[in-house]
């Protein structure tokens, strides 16, 4: 405000230019004067004029305003500095987030990564989290979610158990199967969701082995323990070998998208640009 009334020549019109009224700009200039100790603009009815003081103060305050604005721009624009504390996937997060992070890094040396691989959902805010690498769909509305990479789940098996159970020809078929779940801190994820003619079909399903881990449901699965459901991402090497073999993919809904997550308020510059990066880098595969 101070350095407005310099430019423009009067309280008012740096009234006027900040939006306020002009008794507001008057008490603040008043504020300035008393914390400065002395006068620092002379007011009368037809002008104002700088003390000695106002103009000394004057210049200080006009460099404090072009570091303030030279602060804020790097923030936004300059070389991208401090750390990022994030979590992602097991599976999705060791083969993809980690190799991205790292060709990341090599370009931004300024940046330091604090990494938490799990796929239990952590609350952002709780933990302090400034990205989230989540599979859809998002049921949080709190939090801001941008979508960095389409796909589905698959139900996938290896191929001694198809030959030794026979492959399920409908979700229903399931019943008869051994599935490996996934779990969440008391939950059984026991229920598999699907799309018939256009409408949802639920299945219930169980099984022997139940874990929170998506490497060991994996590692089950190849094993040909059990047929088991996973984002197709997880697991691609493993049908393009055929050391997984899919099924029912006519019934599977698209609804296996990832996404970045923050949790609501606006994201550093920091984040935003990694953000940025991990969807050109997922979509370039």
């Amino acid at each position: 405000m101070f350095v407005g009334i310099a430019e423009v020549g009067s309280l008012s019109a740096a009234a006027r230019q900040h939006a306020v009224a002009t008794s507001t700009a008057t008490a603040a200039l008043q504020q300035l004067e008393n914390q400065a100790g002395t006068t620092l603009i002379r007011r009368s009815t037809r002008r104002l004029s700088f003390t000695h003081e106002g103009l000394q103060f004057l210049s200080d305050a006009r460099k404090l305003l072009a570091d303030w604005d030279a602060s804020v721009g790097g923030v936004k624009d300059g070389p991208l500095r401090g750390t990022i504390k994030m979590t992602s996937t097991v599976d999705f997060g060791r083969s993809k987030v980690v190799p991205a992070i790292d060709r990341f890094m090599e370009l931004h040396s300024g940046i330091s990564i604090d990494l938490h691989i799990s796929d239990t959902v952590m609350d952002l805010v709780e933990h302090n989290i400034d990205l989230a690498i989540r599979n859809g769909p998002l049921r949080d509305s709190s939090l801001k979610a941008r979508l960095i990479l389409r796909g589905q789940r698959v139900i996938s098996a290896a191929p001694s158990y198809w030959q030794a159970r026979g492959m399920p020809l409908h979700p229903e078929d399931l019943g008869a199967h051994i599935c490996l779940m996934v779990s969440r801190p008391g939950t059984t994820f026991s229920t598999w969701h699907f799309v018939e003619g256009g409408k949802s079909v639920s299945v219930r399903v169980s099984g022997n082995r139940v874990t929170n881990d998506g490497s060991i449901l994996k590692r089950w699965a190849l094993k040909g323990y059990g047929v088991f459901l996973s984002p197709v991402w997880d697991i691609r090497e493993e049908l393009s070998s055929g050391a997984l073999v899919p099924a029912l993919d006519g019934f599977l809904p698209d609804n296996a998208n990832l996404y970045a997550v923050t949790d609501g308020s606006a994201a550093s510059h920091r984040v935003r640009a990694l953000i940025d990066f991990l969807a050109d880098e997922f979509n370039r595969e």
